[in-house]
């Protein structure tokens, strides 16, 4: 029978145009398959009503088997069974990579019989799935003999090209995947790479600026050290006047308190000084500055301040705060050799903020010069301690990087603004104190304040400082006990020893100075108290706890007494 005359003579073009139409929804879902195993969903689903056969089954190549894995049929057929390739029909179709239509399975030699005798099928149609090398087949069957029609064979062979091109896209899909996880794998592994470079050279940066840092200290303490050493050295190998002794005491000390400034402005860069931070007013601040200003920069440069009476007040140490102004006039006189003007502006600012910043409330202090300008290395360096541009002895380079450093100890910023030959604008970012400013008042006189005789327990763990300062008290008329631990102090306190005040370090093994003051603050709050300290751990001194920095002067601990001595007598 051929296909003019088959089954199609008896359906309708109506009932062809539904197959039709089943077959385009089938190749709708197979467009969207990306595994075999959806493929072999939608034959399974689509397949028999496209075709309009009584069974259709899919089948899969494994190696020389064939492997029946899906089916929808009226009557079992062969699901998850595997017959050998060269003697079933699937095998035939995609060995030979062509369709197989067989009228009546009796009549074919390609059939073997004995599989298909227990079934229902007497006709059938096996199409190969895969276009190079077939994978899989898809095959349709009929329970009654005759010869399939041209439309049934073109809707399975359609089905079928579809299935091959879902198989492929998916390979290329899988491959793609494959390789965008190897990418990602690469990218991963690069950025890691990367990272891991870039944290070495942060290392090897950190190492470097801590290697100048390191040569810059020693070889300044080195050349303050000359004078102090070689004047002691003379003072103690004796035969000199009185006036030539006083004379090389005296350069000695002014040695010293170099020092004492080089080490402030270090501490000031690691954000690790003591600072005393109040209300400062800004416009009075820098009103009371002009004068000295005007004579730093000179009679060459202009200055213009221009700070509004209604800017708010700010969060600052005052000391400091001057200090880092003055620093900063400097640097804009010294980037400006012929002459030039300096603007200070001061204005409340909360937008725009620079990005280490949280947002609030700031005033912007600008300095501003019109001198020569950075470029973009001198600027990226600016800000690191003993970074300078000045000739050798003209400059420590550690006012920008004080000035930076107070910025954020105190929650404010400093960002530079500046193009060569177009002048440079230092902003420093300071935030608004909400309570009412200090009053500036101009420094006393820093005469002698009269000596309170009385019992010290002077605390120290470093035997060196505790003798110094021993002498001092002493030389101030003071009885003094002194001791290298505070459980010791405590426990000679509780067997009813009973100082006028306790001198105390605040660093040092066991219990700190802060915690005994504590301990003292409770049991004995009649005993006044003094910390004296460097930098390390201030900032867990409570802040109504009178304090002395070190290195300090004699007149300087005999004013600290006093003052916590007055504290004292106002608590009680």
């Amino acid at each position: 029978m051929n296909g003019a005359f088959g089954r199609e003579d008896h359906s309708t073009q109506k009932a062809l145009a539904a197959r039709w139409t089943i077959a385009a929804e089938a190749m709708e879902a197979l467009a969207g398959a990306r595994s075999l195993d959806a493929v072999v969903s939608v034959l399974r689903a689509f397949a028999r009503r496209a075709v309009g056969a009584d069974g259709i089954a899919v089948v899969l190549r494994d190696g020389d088997k064939c492997h029946y894995i899906a089916e929808d049929a009226k009557a079992p057929l062969w699901a998850g069974q595997r017959f050998p390739a060269e003697t079933c029909v699937s095998g035939w179709a995609m060995l030979n990579q062509e369709t197989a239509v067989i009228a009546d399975i009796f009549d074919d030699v390609r059939v073997p019989v004995d599989a298909y005798s227990q079934t229902f099928v007497r006709s059938m149609i096996m199409v190969p799935i895969g276009r190079v090398d077939p994978i899989a087949a898809v095959g349709a069957y009929w329970s009654e003999p005759a010869m399939p029609t041209d439309n049934e064979i073109s809707l399975l062979e359609a089905l079928a090209r579809a299935a091959s091109t879902a198989l492929e896209n998916g390979r290329l899909f899988g491959a793609l995947e494959s390789l965008n996880d190897h990418l990602d794998q690469r990218v991963r592994e690069r950025t890691s790479e990367l990272e891991s470079a870039q944290d070495k050279l942060r290392q090897i940066q950190k190492m470097d600026v801590l290697g100048q840092l390191t040569g810059h200290v020693a070889h300044d303490f080195n050349n303050l050290l000359t004078p102090i050493i070689g004047g002691l050295d003379q003072i103690i190998a004796g035969g000199r006047s009185p006036e030539a002794i006083a004379r090389t005491a005296n350069i000695a000390m002014q040695a010293a308190e170099t020092a004492q400034t080089l080490v402030k402005r270090l501490l000031a860069f690691g954000r690790r000084q003591p600072l005393q931070p109040t209300s400062v007013n800004l416009s009075e601040t820098l009103e009371n500055m002009q004068t000295l200003l005007v004579s730093t920069v000179g009679p060459q440069i202009i200055l213009h301040v221009d700070a509004a009476p209604d800017v708010p007040p700010v969060r600052a140490d005052r000391h400091q705060l001057e200090l880092a102004i003055l620093n900063l006039v400097v640097n804009a006189r010294d980037a400006m050799p012929n002459g030039g003007q300096v603007i200070i502006s001061a204005e409340r600012c909360k937008s725009r903020l620079p990005v280490p910043l949280i947002p609030g409330q700031f005033v912007c202090l600008r300095i501003t010069d019109t001198g020569i300008g950075m470029t973009p290395a001198v600027k990226a360096s600016a800000t690191e301690p003993f970074f300078t541009t000045k000739p050798v002895g003209h400059g420590t380079g550690l006012g920008l990087s004080m000035a930076h450093g107070l910025a954020g100890q105190l929650g404010g910023a400093l960002e530079i603004v500046s193009e060569v030959g177009q002048g440079t604008e230092i902003q420093l970012w300071l935030p608004i104190e909400k309570q009412k400013p200090v009053a500036v008042v101009a420094d006393g006189d820093g005469g002698e304040i009269a000596a309170t005789q009385g019992k010290v327990l002077l605390i120290d763990d470093n035997a060196l400082v505790r003798h110094g300062t021993r002498e001092m008290l002493t030389d101030l008329g003071y009885d003094v006990v002194d001791i290298d631990n505070a459980e010791l102090g405590l426990s000679m306190i509780a067997a009813d020893f009973r100082p006028d005040i306790v001198v105390t370090d605040h660093i040092m093994p066991g219990m700190t100075g802060a915690e005994l003051a504590l301990r003292l603050r409770v049991d004995h709050p009649e005993i006044a108290l003094l910390i004296i300290s460097g930098y390390e751990g201030v900032d867990l001194i409570a802040p109504d706890i009178p304090r002395l920095s070190k290195p300090f002067r004699r007149q300087h601990l005999q004013a600290s007494i006093a003052a916590a001595q007055a504290q004292t007598v106002g608590r009680a």
